[in-house]
């Protein structure tokens, strides 16, 4: 909301103005700005957020830049069935949490917050319009002059026709952009810089100085490299005019207000040139010319003229008419009238003034003395012209201080005349006596000789200006002035035209003191100027400003009223107003036009000021008349159409799909395409409705034109599917669309882009994604002992493994063989954790095979025995166990062993194992002598104990579970007690010795933890030999680690591998998804990845498989258990009906980690290893058309036209990224945004190979973090990753990565200047939108605020620097660029590792190799915050709220934790940002807080 004056004005409720062209863009829009849309790698994905409510309104104006559309697309026209001036507002509340817009869009009044700032901007994209597109197919097609009114986008035009000029012209050849004067050139540069910043372009004009630029070689050495040139006329001409520029070597020459190319103009002048290269046969270049009015003045013969200089023809949208008609707004004309007296008398400061002139002696000039001096020939001459005429320099100037103030009298008042010359006098004199830079131009002796004169200038200060205006003293066009603008209507915006420079000024002064108009608007001014520092300056110039600034305001907002000269006539950039006066009436008929075209908003108004109703206000009225007249005649072609339209009643037949009975009506078939090409692209900026074409032909003059249409399609769409004609013609532009969209959707169905419901095929895919429970009932756990059982006694060879258990040194222990009928699989170490300090480890042998008959008696119950006895374990000594142990070296009787001797202390040692009077084993600590009372303890079995030896023992553990550490807080509760309380004291008669080292004992312990482990890798085994076959695993325990969900706390889990065999799944996904679907966009491809790759997915495909008999969830205790007896297995029912509960995650996180587990099986084997990746996918995924990666790669690259040209702009790209591709359109397809369609309709855009690269990206990444030299979790992975390819990160890399380019700058001596510079990764997308040009120059700005903060954090930093790159809001298409140009570069090579250096290239692996070899923190500060706070029970609630301060709007974010307020921060950029920046900030504060300890933590919290 633009304030008026000095109070605020209030508003309660702001309106929202939507212009479309479409109800279902309409809806579509609202519901766009009511979703927070969150942009994720790869996809897109939008959710309801509601967080505070927002009642807000905005208004939406016309455009307020040339070649700028509104933007929200077209207006309403009247075929549309809305009136022109029907109020169409929409008032709505948005639950959404709000985001500030950083940049506003031209003719776009933000008044409130609004909900998320890229959802708003994808809503508010400015595209080019139907009308725009049909001229530039015309000017390629011959050249042309668009003639089209103020503010409708011709600017638009040309920079789509510069780009498409760039496709097809080398590189040696420049475009020459002309522009009338300095201030319209510098403004085009800028916008084509804007959009099209690859290529250097350079802006000439006088003030560099080119008039000195005497030879070719600074002319080429200044062009070396440029492709684009914007300058003024003359310094074209001159160039061409001195051979330093040759006709010949221009490709495109754009004329800009073309309408001065008459006569002795320089256009004219430049033309005469190329029609000699022409006539001669020379090449010549194309020819587009912009203009309001192709003509001046009103002469029939004028437009002719015009268009033989510049060989093309006026054009002007015809097949588009009504949609340009609807976008012009012409303002209502009055004339006001003023009175002029005949004669007014000087003022005595006007007086003092011509004294001070007719006074000078002539023979004190400085020119005079000069040529005195001189005494030449030529100095004589000159001298007696001088004395005659009075003619010199300093004379001139007063006579022209004199002649601006008789103006500025007759035009403002009396007052006004003595205050221009009052200000003019002391602002000369004082600049002079200061010596500044004012008058640098000027001679120091001229400067003097005049100050002297004016000093004699007898000056009486104006009254105030309430005096002056009551004396009369202000003219009565000033009053009727302030009239009109007193009565204007609140919120008027506008623009006062007057003729001289002087008049700007002192009329800025009076309206900026009037009383009616001073608290109402805020005035500047702008007038023309030079920026030539060399150029005198004169004495009357008032403002040292050369306005721009105010223009700059005035463009912002800041300023509701621009006084300004003609300068504003001719395509400077302008906001929409709705008031244009004319203080001075336009000196032409072309004038008239472009001071009218400034009035274009709703109901605008043009006001003429006249002294008296000459035969000038009746040529105006006769001219207002003749547009009133053209504009009804244009409308009536409009009502014709309408009325053609209804009478003209198609009869086709639906097209009907035979298998569904879906069929497509031919009046509904526009619409169908529009949702159609809605549903192709997710991306930013990008313009995905349809737009059509017409084609007129006359039968015969009597008749009606015939109508043909051709729709034009997404650029996400192939080729052949673009261009889509009508079947025939028709007499309406209607019903020709209405058949173009037929035929257009019948041929996508064609192609495969529906289903046969006649539907997008996206939203098929979108709509069957499956959608999963938490947990799901699947097979129980598959029991390999079963078949064993039944194998015992059946086979004739036997396979038999020796266990080895070493202590912690490394020494043998003990050693058993162990046996089974059946395949025994190679185990792992397996580690045993016996107390907190000791572990020890067993070893397996390799695989011997025996004789059933040579197996010798089973010791399995002996061990038991040995061990488990004091807990009263029932064996059954007849029974066979299932795991078959017996020792190489010992015989170990059954139930002989136990407590076998008496005490001999000759004998006690730790290898002993003893037995106390409760047969509880213990190990010996010490014997104690009879009598010995020190020695004796409190932990006593009987009282008197003086009199005989004593026992010192240890209890032996108590675990079950040997194969997990204890617990630490176990451990180190442990820790604390006295060690004695484990030891107890027994009278040595009373306890007795095992008849066997006590390392039997131990391995009888461990008997459970090793059956445990032989069980999981027998069912490893059984797996790999079943349902994976196909894969044919070499390293079991790969298998083994990727059937063990975390929660079974095996030795190894899942989590690492999975996270490999996800990033795996997703390559292979993307890969074969985009060769078998070579047609399908960017959108279409995800949608079916996503479907593919889903948990859902992937967890059914583990159902379906029957992995999910194999999948390990529960822990091993040790616990309640039993020997296994072959006889109890052979009675028992198989375990095939069994079911349990599984979480649907473990069966999806299986599938990945059995992917991962193939490719770490083959080794350091790439192609083996991606090879049994793929075979273990398609075990589980059957149903999908795999394609190896080189595979897809080849079919990819088979899929796109070989070229080898690359347009010259791109060529830089290839030096930057370090790679050259074999087939060019690879690297242009790479780097076209959708929106260049409108260029080339004909080529590629990025989106697919964005797909592509996103997973390429991930891939190589992965990679790394996998080949780092130590093992890191998944979570640490994870967050890596995260770290290393967010879309914040690959923006500011994309910002940051430049090639050098050699540029050439003409110093004052006129010697070449070679420099430097650099163009970034970034600019070398091309795109024809508006709003991405805008996008990426913000970006750009900030980038260069905040780059050195954000590179100290990457080179030198400890923690990660989430909150600055987020604070940078680097757009998202910065970072797909990137990843198309990866994607782009892996079809091209088929190669991981070229793309793995072009990562590298561009920071990310250099960077990710220092967040892990300097163990930066990379944990997100909300997660920081959160687990810290978590670790207290507290909760965490962010709220960001948008505020006034200091009359703008900013965001703010709070976060309270435990209910009160922690912090709080203002400034953000959007929602993430400023609460990552809170998040940051509160985790520091929070940290500093539980320092004091949590019992005062809530206090301190409340202090807060």
């Amino acid at each position: 909301m633009t304030h008026r004056g000095r109070g605020k004005k209030k508003n309660p409720s702001m309106r929202l103005l939507f212009f479309c062209r479409c109800p279902h863009v309409m809806s579509g829009r609202i519901r766009h700005i009511c979703m927070k849309k969150k942009q994720h790698r790869g996809r897109t994905m939008i959710h309801h957020t509601p967080k505070i409510i927002l009642i807000f309104r905005i208004h939406i104006t016309s455009m307020d830049i040339d070649g700028a559309p509104s933007p929200l697309g077209s207006v309403y026209s009247s075929s549309d069935g809305l009136s022109q001036d029907d109020d169409h507002s929409l008032d709505f509340q948005v639950h959404e949490e709000p985001i500030l817009l950083k940049a506003k869009q031209p003719g776009l009044e933000i008044a409130a917050p609004v909900a998320e700032n890229k959802q708003i901007m994808d809503s508010m994209i400015i595209h080019s319009r139907e009308y725009q597109l049909e001229m530039l197919e015309e000017s390629l097609k011959r050249n042309i002059i668009v003639t089209m009114e103020t503010g409708t986008g011709k600017t638009q035009i040309a920079v789509l026709r510069i780009q498409a000029e760039l496709e097809r012209s080398t590189s040696e050849k420049i475009i020459w952009f002309l522009a009338p004067t300095v201030a319209l050139g510098e403004q085009q540069a800028r916008v084509l810089r804007s959009q099209i910043p690859a290529v250097q372009i350079k802006f000439l004009s006088g003030a560099d100085g080119v008039d000195t630029w005497s030879d070719t070689r600074t002319w080429n050495d200044y062009l070396r490299n440029v492709r684009v040139v914007v300058s003024t006329y003359q310094v074209l001409l001159d160039a061409v005019g001195h051979a330093f520029v040759r006709i010949d070597r221009l490709s495109l020459l754009v004329v800009d207000e073309a309408h001065n190319c008459r006569g002795k103009h320089a256009g004219s002048k430049i033309m005469t040139r190329y029609h000699e290269n022409k006539a001669a046969g020379l090449p010549v270049p194309s020819i587009l010319g912009l203009t309001a009015s192709p003509i001046i003045r009103s002469k029939t013969d004028s437009l002719e003229e015009i268009e033989r200089t510049l060989d093309a023809v006026c054009k002007t949208p015809t097949l588009h008419r009504d949609q340009l008609v609807s976008t012009v707004k012409r303002p209502k004309m009055y004339r006001v009238f003023y009175s002029r007296p005949d004669y007014i008398p000087p003022t005595s400061n006007m007086n003092s003034l011509s004294s001070a002139y007719y006074n000078l002696n002539i023979y004190e000039d400085p020119t005079i003395i000069r040529l005195q001096r001189e005494d030449s020939e030529r100095s004589r001459v000159a001298l007696h012209k001088a004395l005659q005429s009075r003619d010199t320099y300093v004379l001139n100037q007063l006579q022209t201080l004199w002649r601006k103030s008789t103006a500025i009298q007759r035009e403002l008042g009396s007052w006004a005349a003595d205050y221009f010359i009052s200000v003019t006098v002391a602002q000369f004199v004082k600049s002079v006596k200061d010596n500044d830079s004012w008058l640098q131009g000027w001679d120091m002796k001229e400067k003097q000789y005049l100050a002297a004169a004016l000093e004699t200038v007898k000056i009486s200060a104006p009254p105030s200006f309430e005096e002056g205006a009551a004396s009369g003293g202000i003219s009565d066009k000033v009053t009727v002035l302030t009239q009109q603008l007193s009565q204007s209507a609140d919120g008027t915006i506008g623009i006062i035209f007057v003729r001289e420079v002087a008049t700007v000024a002192i009329l800025s002064h009076i309206l900026s003191i009037h009383p009616s108009t001073k608290n109402r608007f805020r005035i500047g001014m702008m007038i023309g100027a030079s920026n030539y520092s060399g150029k005198k300056r004169d004495i009357g110039t008032l403002k040292r400003a050369n306005g721009y600034q105010d223009l700059e305001d005035f463009r912002a907002g800041k300023l509701d009223i621009l006084i300004a000269t003609s300068v504003l006539e001719e395509g400077i950039d302008v906001p929409a107003c709705n008031m244009v006066i004319c203080f001075d009436s336009p000196h032409n008929l072309k004038a008239f036009i472009q001071r009218r075209g400034r009035a274009r908003m709703r109901e605008s108004k043009l006001i003429l000021l006249m002294d008296n109703p000459t035969y000038q206000v009746d040529e105006w009225m006769a001219y207002e008349e003749e547009m009133k007249k053209r504009y009804e005649d244009d409308m009536r072609k409009v009502q014709e159409l309408v009325e053609l339209e209804d009478l003209e009643q198609p009869e086709v037949e639906p097209f009907l799909v035979p298998g569904t009975g879906a069929q497509l009506d031919f009046d509904h078939a526009k619409s169908h395409l529009e949702h159609f090409c809605r549903s192709l692209s997710i991306q930013q900026y990008a313009d995905s409705s349809p737009y059509y074409i017409f084609k007129r032909m006359q039968p015969s003059a009597k008749q009606f034109p015939m109508i043909a249409a051709t729709v034009v399609l997404p650029m996400s769409l192939p080729p052949e599917l673009r261009r889509v004609e009508s079947s025939g013609y028709w007499l309406s532009e209607k019903n020709a669309s209405k058949d173009a969209a037929f035929q257009a959707y019948i041929a996508i169905y064609k192609a495969g882009f529906l289903n046969d419901n006649l539907l997008p095929l996206a939203d098929e895919i979108i709509r069957d994604t499956e959608t999963r429970p938490g947990v799901t009932e699947v097979h129980g756990q598959w029991n390999p002992w079963i078949r064993i059982a039944h194998t015992w006694g059946h086979q004739t060879k036997l396979y038999r493994r020796r266990l080895r258990l070493r202590d912690q040194h490394g020494d043998t222990m003990c050693e058993f063989d162990a046996s089974l009928p059946v395949y025994f699989p190679k185990l792992p170490d397996i580690n045993i954790f016996w107390d907190r300090l000791r572990s020890w480890t067993i070893e397996t042998s390799e695989t011997k095979m025996i004789s059933a008959g040579d197996l010798q008696a089973d010791q399995s119950l002996a061990l038991i025995d040995l061990a488990n006895r004091h807990r009263n374990l029932k064996l059954r000594d007849s029974a066979r166990v299932i795991l078959h142990l017996r020792s190489p070296t010992q015989d170990i009787p059954y139930q002989q062993l136990v407590a076998q001797k008496c005490i001999d202390e000759a004998s006690l040692d730790d290898t002993i194992l003893i037995r106390n009077g409760e047969g509880y084993p213990c190990f010996f600590k010490a014997w104690l002598p009879s009598g010995d009372q020190a020695q004796l303890g409190t932990d006593t079995q009987h009282d008197d104990l003086r009199e005989v030896p004593c026992l010192m023992l240890e209890r032996w553990s108590r675990r079950r579970d040997f194969l997990h550490r204890i617990p630490e807080e176990i451990s180190s509760l442990a820790s604390d007690k006295p060690s004695k309380q484990k030891q107890t004291i027994w009278p040595a008669h009373l306890c007795r010795m095992d008849g066997i080292h006590i390392s039997a004992a131990y391995f009888g312990t461990l008997i459970p933890s090793i059956t445990h482990v032989v069980e999981v890798y027998l069912v490893a085994t059984e797996l790999c030999k079943t349902i994976l076959k196909d894969v044919k695993f070499s390293d079991i325990t790969l298998v083994a680690t990727a059937i063990s969900a975390p929660v079974a706390r095996e030795a190894t889990d899942y989590q690492r591998i999975e996270f490999l065999g996800d990033s795996i799944l997703k390559t292979f996904t993307t890969a074969s998804v985009s060769a078998n679907c070579p047609n399908f966009p960017e959108g279409y491809l995800d949608a079916i990845k996503t479907n593919i790759v889903s948990n859902s997915r992937l967890c059914r495909a583990a159902v379906e498989a029957g992995i999910d008999r194999f999948i390990l969830v529960e822990t091993f205790t040790g616990a309640k258990w039993r020997p296994t007896y072959v006889e109890d297995l052979l009675k028992a029912k198989t375990d095939i009906g069994k079911k349990r509960m599984m979480s649907t995650k473990t069966l999806a996180d299986v599938v990945e980690a059995l992917i991962g587990a193939a490719y770490l099986d083959g080794g350091t084997d790439e192609t083996l290893s991606m090879d049994k990746a793929l075979a273990c996918i398609r075990v589980f995924l059957p149903d999908v058309q795999w394609h190896s990666l080189e595979s897809a790669c080849s079919a990819l690259f088979g899929q796109t036209t070989m070229s080898t040209a690359l347009p010259d702009p791109l060529a830089p790209l290839e030096e930057l990224i370090g790679y050259r591709f074999r087939n060019k359109n690879l690297l242009i397809e790479a780097s076209t945004h959708s929106s260049f369609g409108h260029v080339n309709s004909m080529g590629s855009c990025m989106e697919r190979l964005e797909f592509l690269g996103d997973s390429i990206l991930d891939s190589v990444v992965v990679s790394a973090l996998w080949k780092y030299e130590r093992d890191m979790s998944q979570g640490e992975m994870h967050l890596l990753r995260t770290a290393s390819v967010n879309a914040d990160l690959l923006g500011f890399l994309a910002l940051e990565w430049a090639v050098p380019q050699e540029v050439t700058e003409i110093s004052k001596d006129k010697t070449a200047i070679e420099k430097q510079t650099k163009i970034p990764f970034w600019k070398f997308m091309r795109h024809a939108s508006l709003d991405m040009g805008t996008a990426q120059r913000a970006a750009e700005e900030r980038h260069a605020l905040e780059r050195d903060i954000i590179l100290e954090a990457i080179h030198h930093g400890t923690e990660y620097p989430w909150a600055q790159l987020a604070h940078l809001n680097v757009p998202k298409f910065f970072s797909d660029f990137f990843e198309s140009v990866l994607g782009a570069v892996w079809v091209d090579s088929g190669s991981m590792d070229v793309c793995a250096q072009i990562v590298e290239r561009a920071g990310v692996l250099p960077y990710l190799r220092r967040l892990l070899a300097e163990d930066v923190d990379v944990l997100h500060p909300k997660n920081h915050l959160g687990q810290l706070a978590g670790k207290s029970l507290k909760t965490v609630e962010y709220k960001t709220e948008v505020r006034e301060v200091d009359g703008s709007r900013e965001l703010f974010c709070k976060i309270k934790v435990a209910g009160e307020v922690l912090v709080e921060v203002g400034g953000g950029v959007n929602g993430d940002e400023i609460m990552t920046k809170a998040a940051y900030l509160a985790h520091k504060k929070l940290l500093e807080i539980t320092k004091h300890g949590n019992d005062d933590m809530v206090a301190r919290l409340n202090e807060l």
